[in-house]
Protein backbone atom coordinates (compact mmCIF):
# COMPACT_ATOMS: atom_id res chain seq x y z
CA UNK A 1 0.00 0.00 0.00
CA UNK A 2 1.49 3.34 -0.99
CA UNK A 3 1.60 6.50 1.16
CA UNK A 4 -1.25 8.17 -0.74
CA UNK A 5 -3.61 5.26 -0.07
CA UNK A 6 -2.61 5.09 3.61
CA UNK A 7 -3.20 8.84 3.96
CA UNK A 8 -6.64 8.52 2.32
CA UNK A 9 -7.62 5.69 4.68
CA UNK A 10 -6.49 7.65 7.75
CA UNK A 11 -8.37 10.77 6.61
CA UNK A 12 -11.50 8.66 6.01
CA UNK A 13 -11.32 7.10 9.47
CA UNK A 14 -10.79 10.49 11.15
CA UNK A 15 -13.72 11.94 9.15
CA UNK A 16 -16.00 9.08 10.26
CA UNK A 17 -15.00 9.50 13.91
CA UNK A 18 -15.60 13.29 13.79
CA UNK A 19 -19.05 12.81 12.22
CA UNK A 20 -19.87 10.13 14.82
CA UNK A 21 -18.85 12.48 17.65
CA UNK A 22 -20.95 15.37 16.35
CA UNK A 23 -24.06 13.42 15.29
CA UNK A 24 -25.80 13.12 18.68
CA UNK A 25 -25.55 16.86 19.25
CA UNK A 26 -26.88 17.97 15.85
CA UNK A 27 -29.45 15.23 15.21
CA UNK A 28 -33.14 15.96 15.64
CA UNK A 29 -34.84 14.69 18.77
CA UNK A 30 -38.06 14.10 16.84
CA UNK A 31 -38.58 10.55 15.61
CA UNK A 32 -38.85 9.96 11.90
CA UNK A 33 -39.39 7.10 9.50
CA UNK A 34 -40.68 3.87 10.98
CA UNK A 35 -40.75 5.22 14.54
CA UNK A 36 -42.87 8.22 13.52
CA UNK A 37 -45.25 6.01 11.51
CA UNK A 38 -45.72 3.74 14.53
CA UNK A 39 -46.52 6.75 16.74
CA UNK A 40 -48.95 8.22 14.19
CA UNK A 41 -50.74 4.86 13.84
CA UNK A 42 -51.01 4.40 17.62
CA UNK A 43 -49.20 1.06 17.50
CA UNK A 44 -49.22 -0.46 21.01
CA UNK A 45 -45.89 -0.77 22.85
CA UNK A 46 -46.20 -4.55 22.95
CA UNK A 47 -45.84 -4.65 19.15
CA UNK A 48 -42.75 -2.44 19.22
CA UNK A 49 -40.78 -4.81 21.48
CA UNK A 50 -37.83 -6.56 19.89
CA UNK A 51 -37.49 -10.33 19.80
CA UNK A 52 -33.71 -10.12 19.48
CA UNK A 53 -31.14 -9.00 22.01
CA UNK A 54 -29.78 -5.89 20.31
CA UNK A 55 -26.34 -4.74 21.57
CA UNK A 56 -26.95 -1.00 21.04
CA UNK A 57 -30.71 -0.27 20.91
CA UNK A 58 -31.64 3.18 19.63
CA UNK A 59 -27.99 3.74 18.63
CA UNK A 60 -26.81 4.30 22.20
CA UNK A 61 -25.04 2.63 25.10
CA UNK A 62 -26.81 3.74 28.27
CA UNK A 63 -28.75 6.99 28.42
CA UNK A 64 -26.08 9.66 27.97
CA UNK A 65 -24.75 11.52 24.94
CA UNK A 66 -21.39 9.84 25.49
CA UNK A 67 -23.13 6.49 25.03
CA UNK A 68 -24.53 7.73 21.72
CA UNK A 69 -21.07 8.88 20.60
CA UNK A 70 -19.54 5.54 21.62
CA UNK A 71 -22.22 3.57 19.76
CA UNK A 72 -21.75 5.67 16.62
CA UNK A 73 -17.96 5.35 16.71
CA UNK A 74 -18.22 1.59 17.21
CA UNK A 75 -20.72 1.36 14.35
CA UNK A 76 -18.52 3.44 12.04
CA UNK A 77 -15.42 1.39 12.83
CA UNK A 78 -17.26 -1.93 12.40
CA UNK A 79 -18.60 -0.72 9.04
CA UNK A 80 -15.12 0.39 7.93
CA UNK A 81 -13.64 -2.96 8.99
CA UNK A 82 -16.33 -4.90 7.15
CA UNK A 83 -15.77 -2.80 4.03
CA UNK A 84 -12.01 -3.28 4.25
CA UNK A 85 -12.47 -7.03 4.77
CA UNK A 86 -14.80 -7.29 1.79
CA UNK A 87 -12.34 -5.36 -0.40
CA UNK A 88 -9.53 -7.65 0.79
CA UNK A 89 -11.51 -10.79 -0.10
CA UNK A 90 -12.49 -9.43 -3.52
CA UNK A 91 -8.91 -8.37 -4.25
CA UNK A 92 -7.57 -11.83 -3.26
CA UNK A 93 -10.24 -13.53 -5.37
CA UNK A 94 -9.22 -11.56 -8.46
Amino acid sequence: MDKKTEYLIIVGIVFCVVIACLSPFIASGDPDGLEKSAEDSNVPDSVEQSYLNIPMPDYTIGDSSIGEVAALIIGALVTLCLGYGLAYVVRKHN
